[in-house]
Parts: structure tokens; C-alpha cells; sequence
């Protein structure tokens, strides 16, 4: 009996993890965390870049289609998103925002040599356009 209790007690010890195993897992995560986040931070930033980039691309597209069809530009993006004489929608209503949640800048005749210009800034003043 006196043997039972023993391995029962030293089975008891061993369950459970011990406060200097626990801290160390929290180190090693905070450590990992500490490497990964700004390496993503950086990813995330470029990664709306392309997308601006994507959308202008998408939208002017979608405008020049919608002058082939109606034979003039639009007046406004939202002319994109509604059917108009039959023809339409170009967009989604939500294809006419850039990716920080701004509307684009539409307006024609356009100053740059072209039809019409069409632009967003980012909220660390780099300019997506369709001129450049």
C-alpha cells in the first residue's frame, strides 16, 4: 500500500505544466510575434498599393467600355454602377472606391492628353492615376 500512495503522489506532481514552462512558450511567442509583425506591416501597405493600382485599371476600363457603348464618357462613376439605356452596369457601387474607402476622382475632359483623368491618393500621399 505504502508503495500505491507514492506513485500516486508522484503522479500528481508531474501533471500540469510548471510556471517557468508557461513563461517560457509566452517568450518564445512574444519573440516570433515580435519578428513577424513588421515584416507584415510592410506586406500590407504594398499589398494595397497593387490593389489601387487594379482597381484605377478596372475602372478604366469599365469607362471606356461604357463610351463604346453610349458613345460619350460618363458624367460621373456612379453612371458605371447604374443601367443606362439598357446597357450596364460596368461596376459594382463598391468597385468605385479605392482601397482606404475613398471614392476615386473622375472628372473629363480629362488634362493630362487624355479623355478623362481618373485618381486616388493613399493616406501616405502616394498618387495612383491613369496618366502616369
Amino acid at each position: 500500500m505504502n508503495n500505491r500512495n507514492s506513485r500516486i503522489r508522484n503522479r500528481k506532481s508531474k501533471d500540469g505544466f510548471t510556471l517557468i514552462e508557461i513563461l517560457l512558450v509566452v517568450v518564445i511567442i512574444g519573440i516570433i510575434v515580435g519578428i513577424a509583425v513588421p515584416r507584415m506591416s510592410g506586406k500590407i501597405g504594398m499589398s494595397l498599393d497593387v490593389a489601387a493600382r487594379a482597381s484605377l485599371k478596372s475602372i478604366e476600363t469599365a469607362i471606356q467600355n461604357y463610351e463604346m457603348e453610349h458613345l460619350r464618357l460618363p458624367e460621373n462613376l456612379d453612371d458605371l454602377t447604374v443601367v443606362k439605356d439598357g446597357k450596364g452596369p460596368y461596376l459594382k457601387p463598391s468597385e468605385i472606391t479605392d482601397p482606404w474607402g475613398q471614392k476615386f476622382q473622375y472628372s473629363k475632359p480629362g488634362t493630362h492628353n487624355r479623355g478623362f483623368d481618373l485618381s486616388t491618393t493613399s493616406p501616405e500621399g502616394t498618387e495612383f492615376n491613369n496618366w502616369d
